[in-house]
């Protein structure tokens, strides 16, 4: 594997600590890993890190998750190389959420101010679409998608268009997927609908500031139904 590559992906460091324990025996085939809390106070990283590690093992074979009971060791195979190779090129969701938070509640205060009635007839529909999809996780994915996506065409900024686009698509990729699926329930997609909705109304009553402060709110909710932080 490219250890360059590897080097950028804080997950991918803790990845490999955990890859040698598996070998070492530390934690050998059947063993119950230890809790995201011990795993982050013994490397010295946030939750979110060690949150993205365990999924990447998932994802490869290597660890298996068992609803209320924890994450045990699978296998000692760390075979799949061409797997590995592409976990290693993705975007880390931390990283994704830093750019969020950078780009998103500046694209909402925009739509505040620019967004026409048009703009405002399209994510009224897709909300209504979202509220007809609650407990269709696949297909409230894609309003969601969809939803940040009108708010930026909104926002008549073409630049911030494409870069919450280069975002988008890191939707697309299987670590991202992975980590979204396993936070996802029917109370939160509520409640992330209830937040798109609050969003919207800020922006329709052109509250630049709370546009700003409502996006904030929701991207900080997601961040720690996903990572833990």
């Amino acid at each position: 594997m490219n250890k360059s590559m590897t080097q950028k992906k804080a997950f991918m460091e803790i990845m490999e600590k955990i890859k040698i324990k598996i070998n070492d025996g530390t934690f050998p085939v059947g063993t119950k890993l230890p809790s995201e809390r011990i795993l982050t106070q013994e490397f010295q990283t946030s939750r979110g890190t060690v949150r993205e590690a365990l999924r990447a093992l998932e994802i490869i074979g290597v660890i298996e998750s068992k609803v209320g009971q924890g994450t045990f060791v699978k296998t000692t195979n760390f075979s799949e190389e061409d797997k590995l190779l592409e976990i290693a090129q993705q975007t880390s969701p931390l990283e994704l959420f830093e750019a969020r938070f950078a780009i998103e509640p500046f694209l909402a205060e925009l739509a505040a101010r620019n967004a026409t009635p048009d703009d405002f007839l399209l994510i009224e529909d897709c909300l209504q679409r979202t509220k007809i999809s609650l407990g269709n996780f696949e297909e409230f994915e894609k309003l969601d998608a969809e939803f940040h996506h009108l708010i930026s065409k909104a926002s008549k900024t073409s630049l911030l268009q494409s870069f919450l686009g280069l975002i988008n698509k890191v939707r697309d990729e299987k670590l991202w997927g992975t980590l979204k699926a396993r936070s996802l329930n029917k109370e939160r997609t509520h409640v992330y609908y209830q937040q798109h909705v609050s969003i919207y109304e800020a922006i329709k009553d052109r509250n630049l500031g709370q546009a700003r402060e409502c996006t904030i709110l929701h991207i900080k909710t997601v961040r720690f139904n996903m990572l833990g932080e």
